[in-house]
């Protein structure tokens, strides 16, 4: 199979694969910044969670009796939005079961997982709806080429055809953001951050391995699935040889192997080998 390239972002000139956007930091500095944050968001939940339970307590009190809705009022009803998954174990049981299926090492996975997005707690920052209207602006401004606009429009009917297959609104999907850098459009998918038209190159793939007609990019054993499949194209990564796993990462990122991105491929295997640190 060919490599597909995939990312954040797209740039002007050719599709390519997710970039981060803010500047090059040492790999120590993030790794610090993300157990930081991972503790303080998890701080945050676990103080809140008293709070609730006293709140249903008081409202319980007033209100013993919760109409019920009728039995299939919401049967029909478009889903906002995917769930975002943040069970540790659940996120495990996913790499595993990926692992298993392609032979790609989990520990390489998880590490892949931190990075692109966040253990699948992140699968976007902007709603497709605030991606399409910078894209757009940008394309009215001069700031995006023809090129670029016209493989922005072919890109979001291809989201619209899978947020229809998933019960989506697509609008309302969380992806990557459009860059403030330099010219490119968002849109990257879900736990692989995968651009629509790679996903649609694996869905039958991914499906097959799922047991899924329409496999979901923003649930995590799909998207660990789609991770690890294209992982697993760099020859010697379903071997766990190290060298291949370095290549297997800065081709995800940028479809080279250059030594450009080896700061991202330190990122992985760092992460690799600590990410149990996120796991709580």
């Amino acid at each position: 199979m060919q490599f597909i390239l995939i990312g954040v972002v797209s740039f002007a000139s050719a599709p390519k694969a997710k970039a981060f956007e803010y500047p090059l930091r040492s790999v120590i500095n993030f790794s610090q910044e993300k157990i930081s944050d991972f503790k303080e968001k998890k701080k945050q939940k676990d103080s809140a969670v008293p709070e609730i339970k006293e709140k249903d307590q008081a409202e319980s009190s007033v209100k013993p009796q919760v109409e019920k809705p009728a039995k299939n009022e919401n049967k029909k009803e478009k889903l906002s939005a995917p769930k975002v998954v943040d069970d540790p174990k659940e996120i495990e049981r996913a790499v595993e079961f990926a692992s298993q299926k392609t032979g790609v090492r989990k520990d390489f996975l998880m590490g892949m997982l931190v990075v692109e997005s966040n253990l699948g707690r992140n699968p976007g920052s902007c709603t497709y709806d605030e991606v399409e209207r910078g894209a757009q602006q940008s394309y009215e401004n001069g700031n995006l080429s023809s090129t670029a606009w016209e493989t922005f429009q072919d890109r979001r009917e291809k989201v619209q055809h899978v947020a229809k297959d998933l019960g989506y609104d697509y609008k309302q999907l969380k992806v990557s953001c459009n860059p403030s850098g330099y010219a490119g459009t968002g849109g990257a998918m879900g736990i692989p951050q995968f651009m629509p038209d790679t996903w649609i190159a694996y869905k039958d793939e991914i499906g097959g391995i799922v047991g899924k007609r329409n496999p979901d990019p923003w649930n995590i054993k799909d998207g660990v699935v789609a991770m690890a499949l294209l992982l697993a194209d760099t020859p010697g990564v379903t071997e766990h040889n190290l060298f291949a796993e370095r290549n297997a990462a800065k081709m995800y990122l940028s479809g080279t192997t250059s030594w450009r991105y080896d700061w991202y491929a330190n990122q992985i295997l760092y992460w690799a080998a600590n990410y149990r640190q996120l796991l709580g």
